[in-house]
């Protein structure tokens, strides 16, 4: 630091001299103000301000009487506060001839008298009174600011808006059935998290006064049931898999998705992991699907309904021969018309008309009437209806003691087998096409020998695809097992018209019966009375 320049005040016998000395460069010069503040701290007189002016103007060069008193002085410290308490500023001023400077000590007397204890800058007292730097101010003193903290933030892991706006396919076409309306959670997901909030830390200004930080503000889960807070606070668990949503600043997890109107461009298709509630109806052409049950308060109309546990009709399905039922348990449905529908246990109905339906376990038709009339109906053990076929020789068929399932699953393998056989069979008569042509001119176009090699290639897929199948229907067929118990029971009338089938024996109804149901006895399906 290049040094400053001070006055230099010598007490000679005829009076006080000035000789102002000059800073290095770069260094801080007294000025006029300096002077003037001098003099009148320590009282020494001079004639007026233009008399001071002059001798501050030629003292440059030698010194310059400034009064005829002698006025001998030691060198002192001047100190002010920042408004704010937050800095000390100090200037050192230089003694008369003979006189000694202030020290350290007198330094830190003067700024302990201003009540000053906190945020001393030694390094800065030290160098100051050691470079004897005059009139410059020093900051001396200096406070601690609060560092400002941050409040906590939450975090939602889903989106919290809801918007029902249509999928807009390539082709510019509006897909009303992809609305994505569910935010989807599994069990053990994290929905939501908080970064906690800092609090900051204290400041102090010079005279030891703390400085508090801006006040901070804390956040909190606000949850429903199903969810879970994290040991340390700061995250929220799912407990169930199902859906999240935000109302109100409040977070809920539900397994069970409730519809409060019907199924239709509304809402979109349903695909939920846990269970579904429609308090309305399911419209023509949508879909619903879910890992759990599916109640529907309303009607089914020509829709797919797969539930992994159970579906519960309170009305029942017009499936216009478009609907379907899929349940891993059980279907219970007020009637059952003109639709495909599918249990993986039982299915308990008033009506069944004009569809397929199978069951691993019982069909029962319950009702006043108790309708079972066309199509196909096949249960794993019981079918029991009142009313089986019409008098009007409707045709029905119906079946029980086997897997249902299983046997369509064959149905379906067999049939694949069958085309894909004649699939192969074509390309057995392209390929020898091909070759003769070969054996006669020699050789083939380039587009031909491209033909054989793919039709080669193709035959070689089916014949491998051919003989998994086989495998798989041999497996499956040795998995049927009938079911002795299995059996038809009409608590009311059964008519001309009806096919019956237990296990691979069936019966042609000839004749209305009442009130008698059908087993397998003797390798024969035998009528027996109620």
């Amino acid at each position: 630091m290049a040094k400053s320049g001070y006055f230099e005040l010598d007490n000679r016998t005829d009076g006080l001299y000035l000789k102002i000395h000059e800073a290095e460069t770069g260094g801080y010069n007294p000025s006029f103000e300096d002077l003037v503040h001098f003099c009148d701290t320590k009282k020494v007189p001079y004639d007026s301000i233009v008399q001071l002016k002059v001798v501050f103007d030629t003292a440059h060069d030698e010194a310059v009487r400034v009064s005829d008193c002698i006025t001998p002085f030691s060198g002192w410290c001047e100190s002010s506060i920042s408004t704010d308490g937050m800095k000390v500023t100090a200037i050192l001023y230089p003694p008369t001839s003979s006189m000694s400077d202030a020290d350290e000590a007198e330094i830190h007397s003067g700024l302990a008298a201003k009540k000053i204890r906190y945020g001393f800058i030694e390094e800065n007292i030290r160098k100051m009174v050691q470079e004897k730097l005059y009139f410059v101010p020093i900051v001396v003193a200096a406070g601690t600011e609060a560092v400002d903290g941050y409040d906590a933030e939450l975090t939602y892991n889903f989106s919290t808006t809801v918007s029902n706006k249509p999928q807009i396919n390539d082709d510019g076409t509006v897909d009303f059935h992809k609305l994505d309306l569910i935010n989807k959670v599994n069990a053990g997901d994290v929905v939501a998290q908080i970064k906690p909030e800092y609090p900051g830390e204290n400041g102090m200004d010079v005279y030891g006064n703390v400085i508090k930080p801006r006040k901070v503000y804390r956040k909190i889960f606000k949850y429903g049931r199903n969810l879970k807070v994290s040991d340390d606070g700061l995250q929220l668990i799912s407990l169930v898999t199902g859906h999240v949503k935000l109302e109100n600043d409040k977070i809920f997890v539900s397994d069970e998705y409730e519809i409060s109107a019907d199924v239709d461009t509304t809402t979109g298709d349903i695909d939920f992991d846990g269970n579904v509630h429609i308090k309305g109806n399911v419209l023509a052409g949508f879909k619903v699907k879910a890992s759990g049950n599916v109640v529907v308060d309303g009607v089914v109309e020509g829709a797919e309904i797969t539930a992994g546990g159970n579906i519960i009709l309170q009305r029942g399905i017009q499936g216009m021969n478009k609907g379907v039922l899929t349940a891993g348990g059980n279907i219970a449905s007020n009637f059952i018309e003109n639709a495909r529908v599918i249990a993986g246990k039982d299915i308990d109905t008033d009506a069944i008309m004009h569809s397929k339906v199978t069951a691993r376990g019982n069909i029962e038709i319950h009702g006043r009437n108790g309708y079972l009339i066309g199509g196909f109906v096949r249960a794993g053990n019981l079918i029991s209806a009142k009313t089986i076929g019409s008098d009007m020789g409707t045709n029905t068929i119906i079946g029980v003691g086997s897997d249902p399932e299983l046997l369509i699953e064959l149905d379906n393998i067999m049939k694949q087998i069958n085309k894909e056989s004649k699939d192969k069979e074509q390309l057995s008569q392209m390929i020898s096409l091909l070759r003769r042509k070969q054996d006669t001119e020699g050789k083939l176009e380039s587009d031909k020998v491209e033909m054989l090699q793919k039709a080669m290639k193709n035959m070689i897929l089916l014949d491998n695809s051919i003989n998994k199948m086989k495998s798989e229907y041999n497996a499956k067929s040795e998995l049927i097992v009938e079911n002795k118990d299995a059996r038809i029971k009409v608590n009311g009338s059964i008519y001309p018209g009806v096919k019956i089938e237990i296990g691979d024996i069936s019966l042609f109804i000839r004749d209305k019966n009442n009130y008698c149901q059908y087993v397998l006895k003797d390798g024969e399906v035998t009528r027996i009375n109620l």
